[in-house]
């Protein structure tokens, strides 16, 4: 009998420390690392698009960010996605070192800007804001080390309470663990948000880094799900992404005038 119940202790034990060992591997922030080097700009202005399923998609979309910049710019533009689907900000930090692919495509063109969508998952998985911030973190260092301009995706209107509405019982249950340990609501989008802005004031990105908003282009929540998005209330139609780019486009030309006006 004092066997048995041995046993079953040691069971247990070994069970929570597994446990506990797999929820901090799952919910600690990325490990920043040090920035490799990307090639530098020559004559054509390049923009990359990376991050979860929104940069995924985005490449199967006809881009309307050259043809609004090169009559402005008199510059060739071109626009390159990567994206992996269902990744969050720490993933997509992490596979910018560990993924040769996604690796590749970062150093094997010279960009000058690289719009970033992470945090969705984020959001939706029930993640930590402070996991998220050194996250973005680290994304917005590895970019600046090589001279590129940042431009990050605001959390944007999605359909996060349809998102948990579709979902199996068991992801749920770790929905609703996830939530009591990260302190996130059901409806986080906003608590992100404000994570990204404190972000921005403690390391005085401002002047470095874009933001686009959501209210700029997805601030219609009833109208916009039908406008923009597919059915599932979480990825964009053509007409998303065309709005989208064209905030992108304008961001762009923003940040250029500024910098021509501090050269003068």
């Amino acid at each position: 009998m004092k066997r048995i119940i041995l046993f079953i202790l040691l069971f247990i034990g070994t069970a929570c420390t597994l446990i506990a060992y797999v929820g901090y591997r799952y919910y600690a922030p990325p490990r920043l690392r040090k920035p490799y080097q990307m090639k530098k700009p020559d004559d054509t202005l390049r923009i990359a698009y990376i991050g979860d399923s929104w940069a995924f998609f985005h490449h199967k979309h006809e881009c309307i960010i050259p043809q609004i910049l090169e009559g402005v710019l008199h510059r060739p533009i071109m626009v390159y996605s990567y994206g992996i689907c269902g990744l969050t900000s720490k993933e997509i930090y992490e596979n910018m070192f560990d993924n040769y692919d996604f690796r590749h495509f970062l150093q094997m063109r010279s960009y000058e800007y690289c719009f970033i969508s992470a945090g969705i998952n984020d959001t939706y998985k029930k993640m930590s804001t402070s996991y998220y911030q050194q996250s973005m973190d680290g994304i917005i260092q590895m970019l600046l080390t090589n001279h590129i301009r940042p431009i990050i995706l605001e959390i944007p209107d999605y359909d996060i309470q349809r998102g948990y509405a579709y979902q199996q019982t068991g992801r749920k249950m770790l929905r609703q663990f996830s939530m009591f340990i990260n302190n996130t609501s059901l409806d986080c989008k906003q608590q992100f948000r404000d994570a990204l802005d404190e972000l921005f004031k403690t390391k005085g990105y401002r002047s470095e880094v874009s933001i686009v908003h959501y209210k700029t282009w997805n601030n219609n929540y009833q109208n916009d799900l039908q406008q923009l998005y597919v059915s599932d209330g979480m990825h964009l139609n053509s007409n998303g992404y065309t709005t989208l780019d064209s905030i992108i486009a304008k961001v762009i030309l923003t940040t250029r005038h500024s910098n021509v006006r501090q050269e003068e």
